[in-house]
């Protein structure tokens, strides 16, 4: 079933169907498909958004306490390596992200040959942090301030996260950093490492799709929410369970259009 946005003129279309068509009707299909009338559809995807809106509170938290994690075990383990004659670095600082020793460098970092510079995790998260500083209003708390090494942690992406626990494969540098630094960033419970790389993914692509408003019709919301909650609990168990006790996902799916 499909729904025409067009009418004759001077006839007003109800406000679903005018919305069906602004919003585009390849968007609104799995919606249609699933109800009877425009109204219905709009109703469904409604409770989409509001659905989408509960994850994005999920995966803003797992994201931010993630990072966190991993950034302070990172600043201590840098911090702490000697220096290498090789690449010419005297001594290693907490500012991993800036210069990161062996292996971490070849984590967050991609050659790119034929003399070409390496594209670093470190350039593309300053320039975001840079713009974001020059948008600063008067009101913020921190108008004018310098990029920090924090703002660049800030501005480091999910899937870097996901890239240092390995979720691309299980090779020598992933295993390395989880030897010697990253399994202190999960001292909840007693954790495999591609337990948590498996998790990191899973919500990793779970961000792509609710970031873009994709339709959640058919999906296990429930599953990605015990997977939000039992990485949470991995990082800090008390987390864990005070996300586990407010989400309020199960409630809005509840009250999903008949």
């Amino acid at each position: 079933m499909s729904y025409s946005a067009q009418s004759p003129p001077g006839v007003v279309q109800p406000i679903a169907v005018r919305l069906s068509h602004h919003i585009s009707s390849p968007r609104m299909a799995p919606y249609v498909a699933s109800t009877h009338t425009p109204t219905q559809a709009l109703k469904l995807y409604r409770w989409n958004m509001k659905l989408s809106g509960e994850l994005q509170q999920a995966l803003s938290l797992v994201e931010v306490v993630l990072r966190n994690a991993i950034d302070h075990e990172l600043r201590i383990w840098n911090a702490a390596q000697p220096p290498s004659s090789r690449h010419g670095v005297a001594q290693y600082t907490d500012e991993w992200v800036k210069l990161a020793a062996a292996p971490l460098w070849s984590l967050i970092n991609k050659p790119q040959g034929n003399g070409r510079p390496p594209k670093t995790t470190y350039g593309a998260a300053l320039s975001r942090a840079q713009q974001d500083m020059v948008v600063r209003d008067a009101a913020h708390p921190r108008h004018r301030a310098a990029v920090c090494h924090d703002d660049v942690v800030a501005h480091v992406t999910f899937g870097t996260w996901a890239k240092i626990l390995g979720t691309d494969n299980r090779g020598y540098w992933a295993d390395e950093m989880w030897k010697q630094a990253l399994h202190a960033a999960f001292p909840g419970k007693a954790q495999s490492p591609l337990v948590v790389a498996y998790w990191v993914a899973r919500l990793h692509r779970l961000r792509n799709r609710v970031a873009h408003l994709e339709p959640l019709l058919g999906v296990d919301v429930m599953g990605y929410h015990r997977t939000a909650a039992r990485l949470l609990t991995s990082i800090d168990p008390d987390i864990g369970s005070w996300y586990a006790g407010t989400s309020e996902l199960a409630r809005v799916l509840e009250r999903r259009p008949a």
